[in-house]
């Protein structure tokens, strides 16, 4: 059985509100956050990179529970080079020199999938202590003049320390899906960050929903990825007005393989509080996975 003992945060510095964009294409004034929800983003400077996000938003853990540290986790899709990864960079950074270092190519369900790998790790060994550590800068391969997803994605990281606890979750449950021929509905090539909105929503609604209406039965709570108004608004309508479906996409945008860990701060008291609940990423891939957890 395991427990989130504590995650930390951390955005990009600078904020770009949905006027400046609206102002650029001459959109009509709060149309964005009609469509999508999100009110703002937060955007990494030119120093502000995926690895030294990480290692920033490690830095806010003492250094006596960092010590303890047997494996390093790290999701992101936006690394500033191909290799090494991120995890090699915070136990460098951290001095963390004897930490197994896993480095996760992943998107949206990036946490979802640590998490899962941080549960199999905890049950072969109880001693182990995990670091997970989300980190997206999206907006540096985000065309400027791409209105679609421009307003969509923030940069930040999250750390999650993980570990063996009696009265924490146990795993009963994991979905994993991965629709093929999608690959290009989101992705990265040349340098740049392509989005087919209609494909991507369309996957959320023929594919994420089910799975979500299916299991809604085996928990009181489910923390989805931030994705946005329309797919947040399809699941509210579309499951039980008793199951507690945290949002916060509006505050900070889509924030990628962070998006979760943001939620679960965000109501931390209450999750950590929760008797079964539903973890679901979904996106790049495209993909989706699920864990139900439960006490």
């Amino acid at each position: 059985m395991i427990e989130i003992s504590r995650i930390e945060t951390k955005l990009g510095k600078k904020i770009e509100k949905n006027n400046v964009i609206e102002k650029q294409f001459s959109l009509k004034r709060n149309s964005i956050e009609k469509l999508v929800g999100i009110k703002k983003r937060y955007i990494s400077n030119k120093n502000e990179t995926s690895e030294k996000n990480a290692i920033e938003v490690c830095k806010k853990i003492p250094r006596s529970v960092l010590k303890s540290i047997s494996h390093i986790i790290s999701v992101t899709n936006t690394p500033s080079i191909k290799f090494p990864g991120v995890s090699n960079f915070i136990s460098s950074a951290l001095k963390i020199e004897n930490a197994h270092c896993i480095n996760l190519n992943l998107g949206c369900t990036g946490y979802v999938d640590a998490l899962s790998i941080a549960y199999d790790i905890i049950s072969a060994k109880k001693k182990s202590n995990i670091l997970i550590v989300t980190s997206d800068t999206y907006s540096k391969f985000i065309n400027p003049k791409n209105r679609s997803i421009r307003p969509l994605f923030s940069d930040g990281a999250s750390a999650s320390i993980v570990k063996y606890s009696k009265k924490g979750f146990r795993n009963t449950l994991r979905k994993f899906k991965n629709i093929a021929n999608t690959e290009k509905d989101l992705c990265f090539s040349k340098n740049e960050i392509f989005m087919d909105g209609p494909a991507v929503l369309s996957f959320a609604i023929k594919y994420v929903l089910p799975e979500i209406k299916k299991y809604q039965n085996f928990s009181s709570s489910i923390y989805l990825h931030q994705a946005g108004n329309i797919v947040h608004n399809q699941i509210k309508k579309n499951i039980d007005k008793k199951v507690f479906l945290p949002k916060n996409f509006h505050k900070y945008g889509n924030l990628v393989s962070s998006s979760i860990p943001y939620l679960i701060k965000d109501n931390f008291t209450k999750f950590k509080n929760s008797k079964n609940l539903i973890l679901c990423g979904f996106g790049v891939g495209l993909s989706l996975s699920l864990l139900i957890l439960k006490k």
